[in-house]
């Protein structure tokens, strides 16, 4: 009896070494689903760009209100303006080029942002596209996959992957539009010095490429003017942001200089009335230019939203 009773109160001890395990398995789990969702860039309901450092190198754009896909193809040998001062580097280079510093995904996004004038949010390591051998939409999915299992790089949490892999899943083939670079009007192909041949960009056609496939339709529709002005000496700072603005379907209605020596020149600024400050047009551009809100007048500008940007954004495109 003596017997039963110590097996009765070990089966008893198991068991709550076995709930407590468990118990501490969930909080775990938990623990990590939040901290992946709290790293999110996806907000699970707006258009989402990426780049995908696959060979070749892709720019996708998920437009989750239209429920499909836009895919740029850039092919290997594509010279592209490096930024933080590199210049120009072959597309298929990029991203070791970054390595060097472990800014890999970083360089490689923030160059194609500013070259192609395009807003970019996240990039992952890829495969070898073979359209031969895959369709497109297999393939996107796999590199998803992969990525959630954590093969390559990715600066996407588990939970962003997780719901574009999902909505990926649901699209249809022929809501995938794929445009190869290398068959428009905007790439010619070159013969360098050494002889060997190279992929050279007609900046012009391809904005007209960029503005017809990747154009942000909640910042379209939202339709709000923006303003950007350059509070620096550096020259071409709000050209280079209105680019990006106006490829996304921004309303840019005027670009110049700030010559207010009262204002800081170095971190990008947003102002805006107040009613403004949650809007979709002030949120993107807090997200691509990363700057910070205030309210202000913008009476004295013909536009809604004054963007100004600093010293910040022209140390990330010229300084190592």
């Amino acid at each position: 009896m003596v017997r039963g009773l110590k097996k009765k109160k070990k089966r008893k001890w198991l068991a709550l070494i076995f709930l407590l395990v468990l118990l501490g398995f969930l909080i775990f789990g938990f623990f990590k689903i939040f901290r992946s969702v709290g790293k999110s860039l996806w907000d699970g309901k707006s258009q989402f760009n990426l780049v995908i450092n696959s060979q070749p190198v892709m720019v996708v754009s998920f437009d989750y209100p239209e429920k499909n896909v836009n895919l740029l193809l850039i092919p290997d040998g594509t010279f592209v303006e490096a930024i933080h001062g590199y210049g120009p580097y072959r597309i298929e280079s990029l991203y070791k080029l970054g390595e060097i510093k472990d800014q890999g995904g970083d360089l490689l996004t923030g160059s194609l942002q500013e070259y192609f004038g395009l807003n970019l949010e996240g990039y992952l390591t890829g495969d070898k596209y073979q359209p031969d051998k895959m369709k497109i939409k297999n393939f996107l999915l796999n590199q998803f996959f992969n990525a959630l299992r954590g093969r390559g790089k990715t600066n996407l949490s588990r939970w962003d992957l997780l719901r574009i892999w999902w909505q990926a899943k649901k699209i249809r083939e022929d809501k995938i539009i794929v445009v190869d670079l290398a068959q428009t009007s905007a790439s010619q192909e070159v013969e360098l010095p050494d002889g060997s041949m190279a992929m050279k960009i007609e900046p012009e056609r391809l904005t007209r490429i960029i503005s017809q496939f990747f154009i942000d339709e909640e910042l379209k529709k939202e339709d709000l003017t923006v303003a950007v002005l350059n509070k620096t000496e550096h020259l071409g700072l709000a050209n280079n942001a209105s680019k990006i603005i106006d490829n996304i379907g921004g309303r840019v209605v005027q670009v110049g200089s700030l010559h207010d020596q009262t204002e800081t020149n170095e971190s990008c600024e947003i102002k805006s009335e107040k009613k403004y400050k949650n809007s979709y047009t002030v949120e993107k551009l807090k997200q691509i230019f990363d700057c910070h809100w205030s309210e202000g007048e913008e009476n004295k500008q013909r536009a809604r939203i004054l963007l100004l940007v600093g010293e910040a954004y022209w140390a990330k495109l010229n300084l190592p």
